[in-house]
C-alpha cells in the first residue's frame, strides 16, 4: 500500500510520504487504527471516520498517547489520489488514506478477515455500492492486531477500550525490561564471581 495525501500539513512533517510502502513491519513503533473504507460511501463510512478522527484527538489530548489513524480504500477504481485528498480533508488531519493494487488489498483483508463486495451497477457503471466489513482494528507497536471496534461501539466506549490495550501492552514491555535487567545483573554476578575466584 502507498501514501496517497498530498495534504499540506502532513507534506510539511514529512515530505517523502507519498508513495512509500507500508505494511504492518513499517508501522512497527506506533500504535495504529486501520479502517477498510470508500469515499463514495453514503453514510457508514462517514460516521466511522468521525470516530477513528474523534478517538485520535481525544488519546493525544487528555491521554498524550500518539495514533496513526488510516483508512485504506477498497474502490480501487473510483478512488484515485485525488478523490482521496479531497475526502480526507473533511476529517482529522491525522488520518491518511492508503491506496493499492488489487493484490496488495486482496492480501490486506485476508489478513485482517474483512469482507468485501461490489454490489451491480445499472445506467452508469460508475454508479455502485461496496458492501464491506464495518470494523476498526488496533494495532499495538509491534505489528500485531491486539483489537477491533465494530460499528456499534460508541465513543464512549471506544477511548477504554483502547486504553486497556495500551496499559496491557506498557505493563508488557515494563516486565520484559525488567526480566532484561535481572538477567544481565545475574549474568555480570557471576562473571564478577568467576573473575574473583580467578584471582584468588
Amino acid at each position: 500500500f502507498f501514501w496517497v495525501t498530498t495534504r499540506k500539513q502532513w507534506y510539511q512533517r514529512r515530505v517523502r510520504a507519498k508513495g512509500e510502502v507500508v505494511s504492518t513491519e513499517t508501522l512497527k513503533g506506533k500504535w495504529v487504527l486501520l479502517y477498510f473504507g470508500f469515499t463514495y460511501c453514503p453514510d457508514i463510512c462517514p460516521e466511522q471516520m468521525e470516530l477513528m478522527g474523534d478517538v485520535t484527538e481525544i488519546l493525544k489530548t487528555e491521554h498524550g498517547i500518539e495514533v496513526v489513524p488510516l483508512m485504506i480504500t477498497i474502490d480501487l477504481e473510483r478512488d484515485t489520489p485525488e478523490v482521496l485528498d479531497n475526502y480526507l480533508a473533511d476529517y482529522h488531519p491525522s488520518i491518511q488514506a492508503l491506496l493499492g493494487t488489487e493484490e496488495q488489498l486482496d492480501s490486506a483483508c485476508n489478513h485482517f478477515r474483512c469482507y468485501r463486495s461490489k454490489g451491480k451497477s445499472y445506467d452508469d457503471p460508475n454508479d455502485y455500492i461496496l458492501d464491506h466489513t464495518v470494523t476498526q482494528y488496533i494495532l499495538n507497536p509491534d505489528g500485531k492486531t491486539v483489537g477491533y471496534f465494530m460499528s456499534t461501539r460508541g465513543l464512549e466506549e471506544r477511548v477504554p477500550i483502547f486504553l486497556g490495550h495500551y496499559e496491557r501492552y506498557k505493563a508488557l514491555v515494563e516486565q520484559v525490561e525488567q526480566d532484561t535487567k535481572e538477567k544481565l545483573s545475574n549474568l555480570l554476578d557471576r562473571a564478577l564471581t568467576i573473575v574473583t575466584f580467578g584471582i584468588f
